[in-house]
């Protein structure tokens, strides 16, 4: 019985220290949780940043774009006129060269 006695004496103590090493390794853990979901937010904030950035690019690109193919039109348009002015003037010519 005294032997019992000792041995619960002595496996007491360390049960109890190893409690308390569990106990900070489960406080580090959870520090280090933590730390990496505070990260992963931070990681994930800054992917949505730049999400709502690149969506603002392609909204200004296809605003360029549409405005580039307008300016096309409208030179397309005004070549077409500067031509029919040109065959016009051609053909005043030579109609007065033909007198």
């Amino acid at each position: 019985m005294k032997s019992l006695t000792k041995l619960g004496a002595i496996i007491l103590p360390l049960a109890l220290l190893t409690a308390c090493a569990n106990t900070a390794e489960m406080d580090a853990l959870k520090a280090s949780v933590s730390a990496a979901q505070s990260t992963a937010d931070t990681a994930l904030s800054a992917a949505k940043s730049a999400q709502s950035t690149a969506d603002t690019a392609q909204r200004t690109a296809s605003d360029a774009e549409l405005a580039a193919m307008n300016a096309q039109k409208t030179a397309n348009s005004a070549q077409s006129s500067v031509d029919e002015c040109c065959a016009k003037i051609d053909r005043m010519f030579e109609k007065a060269m033909s007198k």
